[in-house]
């Protein structure tokens, strides 16, 4: 091992080389995982006049997107309550027999414990059972070609693996080079190395966070762009008395779905905004304009590329 070249370089010049080892696979990472979803070859699909809620949600940011947009119904229809702490707990009007589909009246069950926004996300149980549930709606997504295919989930696999062991290999190579010589300065190293393959880690992750395909966030920018007159008037309403002020009730819920909670900044559901963004970070709780629907779901079960 000695005699390869490359190890016998001095510190400052191996470190220089080992920086361009590390960039080169961060890009073939990228390069892999990126050519994997081509499914932006195909044309989007055309905006619906009728948007499903639960099938944009799921798009836009899996299960906790479609947690979100369920609790926010509930909340629309006097159901469920926003207490403090980010509480959601049940309110005292209940809903009348049939009223409610089988998703949220398993919302409705989850909030009788009076937990707080993030036990929501964090429930193994009702985050099974919805994608249980919304098995069908994945399946349809997924032949339109709107989910991330299968090959993005392999070759992110791949890049990682393949990416360690070079990283890896390469710092524990020269690590037994200068053990040998008798020099046992190599923390620096060994922290470069830690550090290069967390963030190989941290850019499979970033790469593949949401579950729309190239083709599915097309999809979603022109529903956004569709839909951005119908938001501005839907948040308009919100505070004026009567019906109205159920702006996102019914046909409109899938503007929640969509644009997340960020559009009742300002408003008098603000509330919303902050529980659930608190409750759940930055992943998807302000989905939409904020994030052009970049944003992920926060978990690692909701039916994506993420194991």
């Amino acid at each position: 091992m000695q005699n390869i070249a490359i190890l016998n370089l001095p510190g400052p010049e191996f470190l220089n080389v080992f920086g361009l080892v590390v960039i080169l696979v961060l890009a073939t990472t990228y390069l892999c995982i990126r050519l994997a979803d081509r499914t932006d070859r195909r044309a989007p699909p055309p905006v619906p006049q009728n948007p499903d809620a639960m099938e944009v949600a799921f798009l836009q940011g899996g299960v906790n997107q479609v947690i979100r947009t369920l609790i926010y119904d509930l909340a629309q229809r006097g159901f469920v309550v926003l207490a403090a702490e980010d509480h959601v707990i049940p309110a005292d009007e209940q809903p009348e027999p049939g009223e409610l589909n089988a998703m949220e009246t398993r919302l409705l069950e989850a909030v009788q414990a009076k937990p707080k926004a993030h036990a929501l996300f964090e429930d193994r149980g009702l985050r099974r059972w919805l994608l249980e549930q919304l098995a069908p709606l994945r399946a349809k997504l997924a032949a339109d070609d709107l989910i991330k295919p299968k090959s993005v989930k392999t070759w992110r696999r791949r890049a990682q693996i393949g990416g360690t062991l070079i990283i890896v290999g390469l710092a524990l190579a020269k690590i037994y080079v200068e053990w040998t010589a008798g020099a046992v300065n190599v923390a620096y190293l060994v922290f470069l190395a830690a550090a290069s393959v967390a963030s190989l880690f941290a850019l499979a992750y970033v790469l593949t966070r949401t579950h729309a395909s190239r083709r599915g966030h097309a999809y979603l920018d022109a529903m956004r762009l569709a839909y951005g007159g119908r938001l501005k008037e839907a948040v308009g309403h919100i505070g004026s008395p009567g019906p109205e002020a159920r702006a996102f009730h019914g046909a409109a819920l899938f503007l929640i779905g969509l644009y997340g909670f960020a559009p009742l900044k300002g408003t008098t559901e603000a509330m919303f905004a902050e529980a659930f963004s608190r409750g759940s970070g930055s992943d998807g709780a302000d989905c939409g304009t904020s994030c052009g629907g970049s944003c992920g779901d926060g978990g690692a079960s909701d039916g994506g590329v993420r194991d």
